[in-house]
């Protein structure tokens, strides 16, 4: 069991966790860097150089200006949690296990918290721009460097605060900055941040100062007037089925004023329980590592740097008979009819949300399909030896995608010649 903090009653109280919920330890680093420390001296010279570049080729501010304005209001416009988390989630993945994500809105503020590992240089850069994001494993989430570019669509100042610097952006003062060398009707607001001082910050913010007890990294939004109720909305429909697809976070809760979801995953057996504070479920999960063929590695993305793809069925015991989706590591609008979730580094358009055409894409799903048959028969029981033939995918109707077509004729294929028809006799697979 993980050692709780020692909080008054009162304190505990503003952090609206229920007793359930395990507050992770303190980081044994307890200093926050202040602005002359090395991340804030790195902003500062990447700020000048950024400004040279403006003068140089004022056409940068507009195409980084719209860019911004793009990516907020396009495909990422009501995904700013998602964002977050799986930005969070990604500081974790070195962690093991036992990482912890907290998301917290308040009238005046959006929080997330994380005790990952602190930002680092290339994490900022990756902030400032696009695609220079350092992440190029296929477990981490993000890959683009673009969805911290969606919290524009709720806030005008976003701030980052880290043990190792905290920085802010500012639009107002980075159109001020900007509009010294080069006249434009918009302006990019993520290119320059400034150092702050994070202790100076928690003086004035009792939520800042909880959270820099035992976090590593925060995200502050001061809002805009319209983006609580959305902000509160996506928090309601956060799919909780996330943790099973990232085992190094172990607590994830989303506050909203005096609610709080809280998600736990934790393991049963050869099973999992998914704790949503509402209820649970039972999954089981099955992860295989494919090694991709030349074609395929021609075809994926340009930021991957590796020849092999994680894919992962998860199936919920108690609804086989519902069909599922396609996941990249968040639900896409792309549904595979196989039951439960099937997630895996899918090539998408740049949101995420849908499944694009290719041989990557290809290869992965007959990849899956081939897990999947070997697995399928693993969940009859005793006393429902055709359990498992419920998790397959429904028959060919009008409509149906490309990529489930696909799914269901490479499963039937990879199917043939196995034990799927329970024995009638002794009731075995």
């Amino acid at each position: 069991m993980r050692p709780q903090y020692d909080f008054s009653s009162a304190e505990r109280g503003k952090f609206r966790v229920a007793t359930s919920f395990t507050l992770p330890v303190a980081s044994a680093e307890t200093t926050w860097e202040g602005p002359d420390g090395t991340l804030g001296r790195f902003v500062k010279e990447e700020t000048c150089k950024t400004l040279d570049a403006y003068r140089a080729q004022p056409n940068h501010v507009k195409q980084d200006a719209n860019h911004e304005y793009d990516t907020a209001r396009g495909g990422y416009a009501h995904r700013q949690l998602y964002e977050l988390v799986q930005n969070a989630a990604d500081a974790l993945i070195h962690r093991g296990t036992g990482g912890s994500i907290l998301i917290r809105l308040t009238d005046r503020f959006l929080y997330c918290a994380d005790d990952g590992a602190p930002i680092d240089t290339d994490g900022v850069s990756a902030l400032m721009f696009a695609h220079l994001s350092p992440k190029r494993g296929t477990n981490e989430i993000g890959r683009f460097g673009l969805g911290f570019k969606s919290v524009l669509g709720v806030t005008d100042t976003p701030e980052f605060y880290s043990r190792s610097g905290a920085i802010r952006f500012d639009r107002k003062r980075a159109a001020e900055r900007i509009g010294r060398y080069v006249a434009a009707e918009r302006y990019p607001a993520l290119r320059l941040p400034e150092a702050m001082d994070p202790e100076h910050e928690a003086g004035c913010d009792e939520d800042l100062r909880e959270l820099m007890v035992w976090a590593n990294n925060i995200v502050r939004l001061p809002l805009k007037g319209s983006a609580f109720d959305d902000l509160a909305a996506q928090a309601r429909e956060f799919p909780p089925e996330f943790l099973l697809f990232v085992p190094h976070v172990q607590y994830l809760t989303l506050e909203t004023g005096s609610e709080s979801r809280e998600f736990t995953l934790v393991r049963d057996g050869e099973d999992f329980r998914l704790n949503t504070g509402n209820g649970s479920s039972r999954w089981r999960r099955w992860e295989m590592k494919h090694a991709l063929s030349d074609t395929a590695r021609d075809d994926s993305r340009t930021l991957d740097d590796t020849g092999t793809v994680p894919i992962v069925w998860a199936a919920p015991l108690d609804r086989l008979t519902d069909p599922g989706r396609f996941w990249a590591f968040f639900p896409t609008q792309t549904a595979s009819l196989l039951a439960g979730i099937l997630n895996a580094p899918w090539k998408t358009n740049e949101d995420r949300q849908n499944l694009l055409p290719g041989p990557y894409n290809d290869e992965l799903i007959d990849a899956a399909a081939r897990m999947v048959a070997g697995a399928l028969s693993s969940l009859a029981t005793a006393s429902d030896p055709a359990r498992h033939l419920d998790a397959l995918p429904r028959r060919w109707a009008t409509g149906d995608g490309d990529h489930s077509k696909r799914l269901r004729d490479s499963l039937i294929s990879a199917l043939g010649g196995r034990a799927i028809v329970p024995d009638q006799v002794r009731y075995k697979c």
